[in-house]
């Protein structure tokens, strides 16, 4: 088929029978069928795209007719009929042969159209590669709610942008994104007044009728799961930056002005009551329980490795140095006395023996860190869903203003409640390195001084979250395998 002609037929070949016929006999033959599509192409150079199939049809049905004369129409109304004999064959043949040649010869040459661009490779599509994604997120253990959202935020993009190589999107595609989220309704999918549009057709509506749009830490939360993913392919070679680079929803100062209350004393009960804090993964059991004893950021204790976790002059207690916010932050936190007789020590024992790396292994180490998973799962389905604590100010970060408010209601200074949380005092207290061996015993004697009389745990047995580590090492190793495969 003639390069132009391609892309409206769809085709690039034509294969006909010759029906059997030998030697000239179907050369001739194959010199007619040459002949007469070669006239239907010309016929439809010159006709309207939507005439190209019924000329073809056309062509084809004058060239699979039956013939026991074999017939040839020649321009000016010239026709050339054998009676089929070898002999007559053979000339009418050579004949028509050197017609054509003169034809092609005094023909005007064919514009050529231009090639079609090169099909990407379906492996880089941004449909494969989210699927990709995901799959490897569910082989590493991540929760239903972070895959559900994940895959939400990925699948909207698609959605909205369309289908292309990872390596080809580029900011303006972000940005394109991030305006759409501006107007996106919240649970679109579940109002009524959405029900059956596409993405495209919900955002135009949005638009029309001055949709609000989403909270700034919902539209901070997509943007992450975009830069996320972009920079899992980025690093595997799919690209040369990452496109979400530059983008931001909210400034460091709208976050510190998110306004967090304490919990109160009946929010407590509700939290750690025994028939609730039964949880089998040990971040849920045991994140909640350290937030309230420490006053650590959900972060600072999301990343503990087990080495953060030491013994100081006697004094068992936690390194905060890893990914911190600030220097202020980087401090030795002397274990609570209730964390130790729940048995906090004997899970770090446990984790050690099965060989992790981390305290809490099997958490999603996103852009900002393995905390945003335990964040969603306590924000928005322990607190509202399972203990009914319906105030959106009160969060994971809560337990740490209810921390400091009990200590200074203790009689613990500012300065040392400062020390134990990490908070910056604007002075000296904290420019000297973060561990005074000879403080370690007053920290410990300020820290047993927060008391919770309504928080009433029964310590975990020896051994409870043995089954979940055995699990997720066995999730690990798998995960280790399938990427050494894929190097290979």
């Amino acid at each position: 088929m003639p390069a132009f002609l391609q892309p409206s037929l769809g085709r690039r070949y034509i294969v006909l029978s010759l029906k059997g016929q030998r030697a000239d006999a179907a050369r001739l033959r194959a010199a007619q069928i040459g002949y007469v599509l070669g006239q239907a192409y010309e016929r439809m150079r010159g006709a309207a795209v939507a005439d190209h199939k019924n000329l073809l049809e056309t062509a084809l049905a004058a060239a699979r007719g039956p013939h026991v004369d074999l017939i040839i129409e020649l321009p000016g109304g010239v026709r050339i009929t054998t009676d089929g004999t070898e002999r007559e064959n053979l000339e009418a043949r050579a004949l028509a042969l050197e017609l054509e040649s003169l034809r092609l010869a005094s023909a005007t040459p064919p514009v050529t159209a231009p090639s079609p661009a090169p099909e990407p490779n379906p492996d880089t599509l941004l449909s494969s590669r989210i699927e990709m994604f995901l799959e490897e997120m569910a082989g590493k253990n991540r929760s239903d709610k972070n895959l559900m959202d994940t895959g939400h935020t990925l699948r909207l993009f698609l959605a909205l942008g369309g289908d292309k190589p990872v390596q080809s999107v580029v900011a303006d595609d972000i940005g394109r994104f991030m305006s759409a989220m501006r107007v996106w309704p919240a649970n679109a999918s579940k109002k009524p007044a959405y029900k059956g549009l596409s993405p495209t057709e919900i955002v135009a509506k949005a638009k029309r009728e001055g949709s609000l749009g989403l909270a700034p830490r919902t539209r901070e939360k997509h943007l992450d799961r975009l830069r996320l993913f972009f920079g899992t392919w980025l690093e595997r070679g799919l690209g040369t930056s990452n496109p979400c680079n530059g983008f931001n929803v909210t400034n460091k100062a709208q976050d510190e002005a998110r306004s967090r209350e304490p919990f109160s004393s009946a929010d407590l009960q509700k939290i750690f009551a025994p028939e609730r804090i039964l949880n089998t993964q040990p971040h849920k059991y045991w994140m909640p329980i350290l937030g309230l004893y420490t006053g650590a950021r959900l972060n600072e204790l999301a990343q503990l490795h087990l080495e953060d976790i030491e013994e100081i002059a006697g004094i068992w207690g936690i390194h905060v140095r890893q990914k911190t916010k600030n220097k202020a932050s980087r401090r030795f936190i002397p274990l609570h006395p209730e964390l130790i007789r729940l048995g906090f020590l004997s899970y770090v024992g446990d984790v050690r023996a099965a060989r992790f790396e981390h305290l809490f292994p099997g958490l999603t180490w996103g852009v900002n860190g393995p905390g945003d998973a335990v964040g969603d799962w306590f924000n928005r389905t322990y607190l509202r869903k399972t203990c009914g604590i319906d105030d959106t100010t009160k969060v994971f970060h809560s337990f740490r203003h209810t921390f400091a408010t009990v200590a200074e209601r203790a009689g613990v200074p500012d300065g040392r409640i400062a020390q134990l949380t990490g908070h910056s005092t604007g002075g000296t207290v904290l420019r000297n390195h973060y561990i005074k061996v000879a403080e370690l015993p007053r920290r410990l004697e300020d820290i047993s001084k927060v008391t919770f009389s309504e928080v009433r745990l029964i310590p975990r047995k020896p051994g409870f979250f043995e089954p979940y580590l055995r699990r997720q090492r066995a999730l690990d190793n798998r995960a280790r395998r399938a990427e050494e495969a894929e190097q290979k």
